[in-house]
Formats: structure tokens, sequence, C-alpha cells
């Protein structure tokens, strides 16, 4: 009698969209932004609205993060798939950082998403064969940053800024410390298969968000100028 192959664990969507529904809050975030700069919302970071719908939006990314990389390697690391993925969001990285450069050259962006993304891939590898150290180191990571003022790196900023000549604000700063545990939280999310939880219901928006989800990281690059001219075009319009 023939064996049967085994069977393939079926795509997690969930991990998809989580991606595309980040990227289509994150545009959201950033027309809010560009629509106060012309004074048609008030847009505040001090743990109002706004920063608990970040948190959210990041949460979302780096979820995805850390359960793609688990179901993408767990088994055994695709080296060449993961260093082609690292070299993509690497030269995103620099993209973000030379264009903010050229337009904010006193706050340029030196360590957004992507470049958070591409080291705490690395960073996280690791955790892969043993997610349930992922979680538990992940949630320690977040518990230590709320009760130790030092638990975040500042030091590290602190040694590095006048040799890398590193500006005293910036556009957008994504801390490895704590947002690596919540990359490693993901790890164990991806273990667990989101506990049978293998899609949303997002009726019409399901295209679109799988759209999103595919083209990610182009979207991240391009999103803005446009935002910020539809901003641009409204003041005009209607002030």
């Amino acid at each position: 009698m023939a064996q049967s192959k085994p069977v393939a664990n079926p795509r997690i969507h969930l991990v998809d969209q989580f991606r595309g529904m980040a990227v289509l809050m994150m545009a959201a975030f950033h027309l809010c932004y560009d629509l106060s700069v012309f004074g048609f919302l008030s847009f505040k970071m001090d743990g109002g609205f706004f920063s608990w719908f970040r948190f959210l939006i990041v949460t979302l990314f780096f979820i995805a993060v850390g359960a793609g990389l688990y179901l993408g390697h767990h088994q055994t690391v695709v080296w060449r798939s993961f260093w082609h993925r690292q070299l993509k969001i690497v030269a995103g990285a620099l993209i973000i950082t030379l264009s903010t450069y050229l337009m904010y050259p006193q706050s340029w962006v030196w360590f957004g998403v992507l470049h958070f993304i591409a080291v705490a891939s690395v960073l996280a590898l690791p955790f892969i064969r043993v997610p349930r150290t992922a979680l538990c180191t992940g949630v320690a990571i977040f518990v230590l940053y709320n009760l130790l003022d030092g638990f975040n790196l500042s030091f590290l900023y602190n040694a590095l800024k006048g040799t890398l000549h590193l500006p005293r604000g910036t556009q957008d700063l994504t801390r490895l410390i704590p947002w690596l545990g919540m990359v490693l939280v993901g790890i164990y999310f991806g273990s667990r298969r989101f506990w049978g939880c293998r899609s949303l219901p997002l009726g019409p928006l399901r295209r679109p968000i799988d759209w999103l989800s595919r083209h990610s990281l182009v979207f991240y690059l391009l999103h803005q100028p446009p935002l910020f001219g539809l901003a641009w075009l409204l003041d005009q319009l209607l002030h």
C-alpha cells in the first residue's frame, strides 16, 4: 500500500492580515498628522488617542514579524530567504534615513520601523526553537522597561550620538527596547498557530488588506508624499 504524503499545515492568513491592517492604520495615522500640519485637527502624542493608536499599529506589525519568523523558519532556518528579506528591509531603511536626512536634517530617522525590524529579526531568530522562552523573555522586557528607568538603551544612544552625529530629535523612533519583546511574543503566538484562528472575517476589506500585506514594504516607502499632497490639496480647497 502506498504511503500518503504528509499534509502541509495551511497558511495562517491572520499573520498577513495583521500586517495589512497595520499598514492601513499607519497610513491613516500619517494622514491625521498631515492634516494637523494644515490645521484640520489636533495631533498630540501625549498618552491620548494617537499614542494608543500608534501602540496598536506597531503591536500588529511586530507580532506579525515574530509569527512570520517562526512559521517560516521553525523547522530549519531558510538562510537564503531570510537574508533576501533582510536585504530588502535594510535597503528600505537606508532609503528612509537618506530621504529624511535631506528633508529634515535636524531630525532625520536613524532608527525607525524598518531599522528595528532588520535588527529585531536577527536578535529574535535564536528564539524560534524555544517559543516559550521567547514569550517569557518578551513579557520580561516589557515589565522591566516599565519598572526600571534605565532599561531603555538610552546609554547606547548617548555613547553613539557624537560618533554617528545623531540628531537630538527624530521624525520617528522605534525603540529596540521594549518592542523587541513584542516580536518575541509574536514568535510564541506563531508557535501556537494563534490557537486555531487562521483569519479574520474582514468582509469587503479582505482583498485590499491582502494587497497591502503583499506590498507592505513598497507601500511603506511611498505612501507619505501622496498623503501629504492630499492634505495640502484639502487646505487649498477648504481654507
